[in-house]
């Protein structure tokens, strides 16, 4: 099954299957990636065949959104309970109201984007709500939010002074305000690109940057091209792990190329020639080490073999090896009568030591060695 096929002694299974039918799946897609029965299908976070690469840029919302929290008194109706209930008749219709009310209010401002009841109190009907903007994202959206606020305030303000009538005090709206106890307040960024780019990234939110060009918003990683906080590999492939973005450097048939941004490059045939020229010279070295050890050698056993000829010679003309001694003072012989004996000599000598200092030290000099020519 699965789409594999029987050889006769067993099923040969395409990737990501296994089984004796080829019935189990099994996930080869990596970072969250689902097989589809063809290829891996990648979160946002990820491309390539087993989801292994972290995507260069993400694609985000172009829009920024912002809430205006305002305070404002209806006159003309009656607080009940049921408005409390947000899936009662009563606040749908209270509800419906008035957003209509608001739309024809605001119109004009180009941001509006309806409103949102965020609470409803007796006293007549305190209604405080969330007036809701949307632009375009621009660096200058800020501005752009500032400006709206001051028009939802001028808007809002005029609507409750204007509605009634000095002389009859009559509201010709559907609803009424309290002209006084109309209250604008705070101005709050609710959908920002910028931190939405960051978000997406997820454990590379570190690396992920949004940058505004040719009237678009990007939420791009170092390893993006063409943007301020793109990281050059000139030679090389930007990478981006959980470490950084990294450049792995290329290799052709002529550079090795190497460097943090894979910069510099190594010329093949120069490292090539520079070894050639490095091994001819250790070469040519070791063959003077070789021809000075020969030599060496052959002058040591020649002259080796002269001194054994010199000892040769001697001992054929009865004289002593060179380096020997020979006491040629005295003869000491058993056999002729007219020589002293050594013994006799020596039977009455007594050595008289008390006059002599042990420590005194004696200095005895060293005997000459004689050598005779050959």
């Amino acid at each position: 099954s699965n789409g594999g096929q029987w050889i006769g002694d067993g099923c040969v299974c395409p990737d990501a299957y296994t089984g004796e039918r080829c019935q189990f799946l099994i996930n080869v897609c990596q970072n969250g990636g689902l097989w589809d029965g063809l290829k891996c299908q990648c979160t946002s976070l990820y491309y390539g065949p087993r989801c292994e690469e972290v995507v260069d840029s993400i694609e985000i919302d172009q829009t920024v959104s912002a809430e205006v929290e305002l305070t404002v008194t209806v006159t003309n109706q009656v607080y009940h309970d049921e408005l409390q209930n947000r899936s009662s008749e009563e606040f749908k219709k209270f509800n419906e109201t008035f957003s209509e009310q608001m739309k024809e209010i605001y119109s004009g401002i180009s941001e509006y984007e309806g409103v949102n009841i965020t609470e409803l109190r007796p006293g007549s009907v305190v209604v405080k709500h969330d007036v809701l903007l949307k632009t375009h994202y621009t660096p200058a959206y800020k501005e752009i939010f500032k400006q709206a606020k001051q028009q939802v305030e001028e808007k809002i303000q005029n609507a409750t002074k204007t509605q009634t009538s000095n002389s009859t005090n009559y509201c010709a709206t559907l609803l009424c305000f309290n002209s006084t106890a109309t209250a604008v307040q705070n101005i709050t960024v609710t959908v920002n690109p910028e931190e939405e780019c960051q978000s997406a990234g997820k454990e590379f939110a570190a690396y992920f940057t949004p940058e505004y060009k040719d009237g678009k918003l990007y939420c791009v990683t170092p390893c993006m091209s063409g943007f301020n906080t793109s990281l050059d590999c000139h030679y090389g492939k930007c990478r981006l792990q959980l470490s950084g973005p990294q450049c792995l450097c290329l290799t052709t048939d002529t550079h090795w190329y190497t460097g943090e941004t894979c910069d510099w490059g190594v010329q093949k045939s120069l490292v090539y020639g520079l070894l050639g020229a490095v091994g001819a010279v250790l070469l040519v070295a070791l063959i003077v080490v070789l021809l000075f050890l020969f030599f060496f050698k052959r002058e040591v056993k020649r002259q080796k073999s002269r001194v054994t000829q010199l000892d040769k010679w001697n001992e054929e003309d009865g004289r002593p090896a060179p380096g020997t001694f020979q006491n040629t003072g005295f003869d000491v012989s058993e056999d002729r009568e007219d020589y002293i004996h050594v013994d006799s000599v020596y039977s009455n000598f007594e050595a008289s030591l008390s006059h002599i200092n042990p420590e005194t030290k004696i200095h005895i000099q060293r005997p000459q060695v004689i050598t005779t020519a050959s």
